[in-house]
């Protein structure tokens, strides 16, 4: 009787346990431990980094999403194929390995307008960062994509992630 119960509210108060987590966790959850890096990296540099490798951030083994720091360059690979230089790359493809997505797959989803935001914008100090993920969650031809910002906008306080497009 108590399963049943506890089984019950956790069904009726929407607890992720039952339902199984939210697959676009891990990008929302990823972009803020990039923020929490570029933060610390601009309290020391004084500025902000397009370049991974630059913060030490590599998303972990499995990720499904393409995290892109810049609008233009090249993002390290997870497959077989080449990649730029680690100091080159301005994002992480997903992990091919595991997933069957690859950056070709989804650079081209990206929504042009999105797109267009990422990067660093104005001159450092006084400058902001925005940086974006996309990902296909559900095998269907729409994508998730994410964007987190330096600042704050319409919608987001700097900081937080800010979905652009859902494909849940």
């Amino acid at each position: 009787m108590k399963h049943a119960l506890l089984l019950l509210l956790m069904t009726t108060t929407g607890c992720n346990l039952v339902r199984g987590p939210k697959r676009d966790h891990e990008c929302r959850s990823t972009l803020r431990q990039v923020m929490a890096l570029e933060f610390g990296f601009q309290s020391q540099q004084f500025r902000y980094t397009t370049h991974p490798h630059e913060l030490g951030f590599a998303p972990g083994p499995g990720n499904r999403y393409l995290y892109l720091f810049d609008k233009v360059g090249d993002v390290t690979r997870r497959d077989d194929k080449p990649s730029p230089l680690p100091q080159d790359s301005v994002g992480y493809g997903p992990d091919t390995k595991k997933r069957d997505i690859t950056v070709e797959d989804l650079l081209p989803k990206f929504p042009p307008e999105a797109r267009a935001m990422l990067g660093i914008e104005g001159t450092c100090p006084d400058c902001q960062l925005v940086v974006g993920c996309i990902a296909n969650l559900d095998d269907d031809p729409d994508v998730d994509v994410w964007t987190i910002s330096t600042k704050d906008r319409p919608g987001a306080n700097r900081g937080t992630p800010l979905k652009f497009v859902s494909d849940l």
